[in-house]
C-alpha cells in the first residue's frame, strides 16, 4: 500500500508514496467512494509528491475514471485540488485524458498542500461552481 487517506470535514486528501501501482489508485478510490463520509466531501487533494513513480496500463486508468464517474453521480459538488506540478503527476493527467472518461469534477492545481487548503478556507469549504 503506497498510500495514505486523511479525513477531514469537508475534504479528503490522497498521499501517494513510493512505488505506487494502480491497485493503489483503484484501493484508496475504492476506500474513499466506498465511505459513509464521501456524500459530505466537497474536496479531494491528490499528492503524488512523494511518489517515485506510478505504473499503470490504459485498461487500469479506464477502470479509475469509471469509477470517478460513479462517485460523481453519488456526489457531484466534489472539486478535486492535485498538489505540486511533478512528472508523475503529469503522466497521471495524461493517461487519465487518453481514457475518454467524462471528466465529471471540476480540477485545479495547487503549488502546496497548504496553498489549497487556504483556498478551500477561503471558500469556506465550497467547492467553485461550474
Amino acid at each position: 500500500m503506497s498510500y495514505e487517506i486523511n479525513w477531514n470535514s469537508n475534504y479528503v486528501s490522497f498521499d501517494y508514496f513510493g512505488e505506487v501501482t494502480p491497485e493503489d489508485i483503484v484501493e484508496s478510490n475504492k476506500e474513499v467512494y466506498g465511505d459513509e463520509r464521501f456524500d459530505d466531501l466537497r474536496w479531494e487533494l491528490v499528492s503524488f509528491d512523494k511518489a517515485d513513480s506510478v505504473s499503470f496500463e490504459p485498461k487500469q486508468v479506464r477502470i479509475i475514471a469509471y469509477m470517478d464517474e460513479a462517485a460523481a453521480i453519488s456526489n457531484p459538488r466534489i472539486t478535486v485540488a492535485f498538489i505540486g506540478h511533478t512528472k508523475i503527476l503529469e503522466a497521471v493527467e495524461a493517461a487519465y485524458e487518453t481514457s475518454r472518461a467524462q471528466q465529471c469534477w471540476a480540477i485545479l492545481h495547487f503549488e502546496s498542500q497548504e496553498e489549497a487548503l487556504a483556498h478551500i478556507e477561503d471558500s469556506k469549504g465550497c467547492s467553485p461552481s461550474r
